[in-house]
C-alpha cells in the first residue's frame, strides 16, 4: 500500500502551479504564448537537467525509439487510407523552426518537471494523481476548448482531450519506473512531425482519439512486461522490424509518386497559376467527378499535363491560368480531365524540373550532332 511521505521540491510544485494557472488565465494571450511559455520551459531546463546529465541511460532508451519509429510509420500509413491535407502549420522555414522549438522545450520541461517531483514521492498517491492532474491542466488548449461550440466541443474533448489524460497517466508511470528520456522521446515522436511534415494524414475526431488511446495502451503493455519486468531481451530482435516497415515505407512512396493512389503528385514546371502555386511547387490532385467554374483542374493536352483553372463550362471546360491574361486556346474535353487541385507543397518539385531539363538539354545535343 502507498504510504504517507513528505512532498519533495517544493519550490518546484509551485513553478507547476504558476504555469498552470497562467496556462488557464492567459491562453489568448500573445506575450504568454510566443515568449512566456518557451522561456519558462528553457529556465527550468537549465536549471534541472544539469543534475541528470551525467546519468546512465536508463533500459529501454533504445526500444522507446524504435517504437516511436514504428508508431510514426504506422500514422503516416493511414494517409494511404483516409487520404492526406496540407500541414498549415507549415508555413516558412523559420516558423517552423520557431514552433518545433517551442514544442521541445515544452515536452522536456514537462517531463523534467514531472520525473522531479515523483522521484521522491513515489509511494504518495495523492500527490502522484495530483502532479498528473496539474500537468494535465497546464497541455489543454484552453482557447480552444472555451471557444467551442457543441459538437465541435465534443470532438476536441474525444480528439484532444482523453489522449491527453491517458497519455499523461503513462508518462507518469513511466517516470515512476524509468527516467524521463522515455517519456520525451514518445512525445517528440509524436508532436514534432505534425509540424515539420508539409502534407499529414486526414482522419476525424474519432480515428485521431482511438489511435492515441491505442497507442498509450500498447506502449504500457510492452513497457510493463518486456521492459520493466526485466523481460527486454524479448525485444532485441525488435529492430529487425523496421527493415520490412522501411520496404513498406519506400514501396508506398514510389507508388504515391507513380500516382497509384487517389491522391496523386505533380510537378509545376511553369508561373502560369502564380500566385496560387508557383515553379517548383508539387500539386497533389485527385480525381472528381463534379467539377464547376473555379476549381482548379489537372488536364493533358497532347504530351502536356496542365494545370489551369475552370472559368466556364459550355461544350468544353474553358481554363485559364491566374497569372494570365486571357482564357487557354485549348478545348479541354470531360475524358482529358485527371483530377481536381486539392493543395500544393512548396518547393518539392524542383528535381522533377532539374531531370526535365537536364533530358531537354540531352535531347538538343543528340540532335546537333
Amino acid at each position: 500500500m502507498f504510504k504517507k511521505k513528505i512532498v519533495k521540491n517544493k519550490q518546484l510544485l509551485f513553478l507547476l502551479i504558476f504555469y498552470t494557472i497562467c496556462n488557464i488565465c492567459l491562453y489568448t494571450n500573445n506575450f504568454y504564448i510566443n515568449f512566456f511559455k518557451p522561456s519558462f520551459w528553457l529556465f527550468i531546463i537549465i536549471i534541472f537537467y544539469y543534475q541528470d546529465f551525467n546519468m546512465s541511460k536508463k533500459k529501454g532508451i533504445n526500444i522507446t525509439f524504435i517504437i516511436s519509429i514504428i508508431f510514426l510509420i504506422l500514422y503516416l500509413f493511414s494517409g494511404f487510407i483516409f487520404g492526406f491535407s496540407k500541414n498549415f502549420s507549415n508555413y516558412s522555414l523559420i516558423n517552423t523552426f520557431t514552433n518545433v522549438l517551442k514544442v521541445i522545450l515544452s515536452i522536456c520541461g514537462i517531463e523534467i518537471i514531472r520525473y522531479k517531483l515523483l522521484r521522491g514521492n513515489k509511494n504518495n498517491l495523492s500527490f502522484i494523481v495530483l502532479i498528473t492532474a496539474i500537468i494535465i491542466l497546464s497541455e489543454i488548449d484552453f482557447k480552444t476548448l472555451f471557444l467551442s461550440h457543441n459538437i465541435i466541443f465534443f470532438h476536441y474533448v474525444a480528439s484532444t482531450i482523453m489522449p491527453i489524460i491517458v497519455e499523461n497517466i503513462l508518462f507518469t508511470y513511466l517516470s515512476l519506473n524509468s527516467h524521463y528520456d522515455i517519456p520525451i522521446i514518445i512525445k517528440t515522436f509524436s508532436e514534432v512531425p505534425k509540424i515539420i511534415l508539409p502534407i499529414m494524414p486526414y482522419s476525424n475526431w474519432f480515428i485521431e482519439g482511438s489511435f492515441a488511446i491505442i497507442k498509450v495502451l500498447i506502449i504500457y503493455y510492452l513497457f510493463k512486461y518486456f521492459i520493466f519486468d526485466k523481460k527486454a531481451h524479448h525485444f532485441t530482435n525488435l529492430g529487425i522490424t523496421l527493415y520490412p516497415l522501411t520496404i513498406i515505407t519506400s514501396t508506398l512512396l514510389v507508388s504515391f509518386m507513380l500516382g497509384l493512389f487517389s491522391y496523386k503528385p505533380i510537378a509545376i514546371l511553369s508561373n502560369s497559376m502564380n500566385p496560387t502555386f508557383e515553379r517548383g511547387d508539387v500539386v497533389i490532385y485527385k480525381k472528381e467527378e463534379n467539377i464547376v467554374p473555379g476549381n482548379i483542374i489537372v488536364f493533358q493536352y497532347q504530351n502536356q499535363i496542365i494545370v489551369h483553372r475552370v472559368v466556364s463550362i459550355n461544350e468544353y471546360y474553358v481554363t485559364k491560368g491566374d497569372a494570365n491574361n486571357s482564357v487557354d486556346y485549348i478545348k479541354v474535353k470531360r475524358e482529358d480531365i485527371k483530377g481536381v487541385y486539392q493543395f500544393s507543397l512548396k518547393y518539392l518539385g524542383y528535381p522533377s524540373i532539374w531531370l526535365n531539363e537536364f533530358f531537354k538539354e540531352e535531347d538538343s545535343s543528340a540532335k546537333k550532332k
